[in-house]
């Protein structure tokens, strides 16, 4: 209960909270869900539905979050094709969600970020056809990069990330009426729609709150926004960045508790 008597508010979008306030509030924290961000699926499936026909071209399939393996997945299942890829995904809550479809990622790296699956894939890729299932906006280092190996990559868009309505209204009145003792962002576009809804800097809202992100692409992003970032566990984790909240929050410099 390394958490109590703190209250902790937290950006992610409502449908992937659970997780995250459970192990909050199991280490004794009162949690404040204001949601940046909603996860959509495309308007149109006719481009993954034309990769699915294909699935039997392709030597590996990828993945880097756990609504690219559910939105995917659930196509899968509803055209009724068989997928017996390798697949290499990054983090081990995406690794749990595949298994969940009866699916064991052949790569998992240990860096939870795309860098980290360039580095577990081979260097020579020539003849290589990869399908990576992914978010509208996304990085675009990891298709490049297998590109620049001699793969040929089909990124195709399976779920869209939309700012939630009055998310700025939300966050400031919550600011006013509670004490929030950690802002926690589990991705970058929980910084950009949360930004871009407020009327005025993030940064001059949220003065002397820390602030927690769950690795360093979303640290990033929060500082390109002027953020200062204080804390961010070494794996990008839920486990690890409710355990860095709490010692960030819980440890006094005097390397007590408090």
């Amino acid at each position: 209960m390394g958490l109590k008597s703190k209250t902790i508010l937290i950006t992610r979008a409502s449908v992937q909270s659970g997780a995250l306030r459970s192990r909050l509030e199991g280490a004794g924290a009162r949690v404040i869900e204001c949601p940046a961000i909603e996860i959509v699926p495309v308007d149109d499936w006719s481009a993954v539905d034309d990769a699915i026909q294909r699935l039997g071209t392709y030597q590996w399939l990828l993945f880097t979050s756990t609504n690219a393996v559910d939105h995917f997945m659930r196509r899968v299942e509803h055209l009724g094709v068989r997928c017996d890829l390798k697949v290499a995904v990054v983090g081990k809550s995406t690794a749990k969600r595949l298994e969940g479809w009866r699916l064991k990622p052949a790569i998992i790296p240990s860096e939870f970020r795309a860098e980290g699956l360039l580095r577990a894939l081979p260097l020579e890729l020539s003849g290589s056809s990869i399908l990576f299932p992914r978010a509208a906006t996304a990085r675009d280092l990891l298709p490049a990069e297998l590109r620049q190996r001699g793969a040929r990559v089909d990124v195709v868009t399976v779920y869209r990330t939309l700012g939630t309505s009055a998310v700025g209204d939300r966050f400031k009145e919550a600011l006013i009426s509670e004490a929030i003792d950690c802002i926690v962002f589990t991705s970058p576009s929980t910084v950009h729609y949360l930004s871009e809804a407020l009327d005025v800097p993030l940064p001059s809202l949220i003065k002397g709150i820390p602030v927690a992100a769950i690795g360093p692409i979303t640290k990033q992003a929060a500082e390109a926004c002027g953020l200062s970032v204080g804390i961010v566990p070494d794996q990008s984790t839920i486990d690890d960045l409710v355990g860095a909240i709490e010692k960030a929050l819980c440890e006094d410099p005097r390397g007590g508790k408090t």
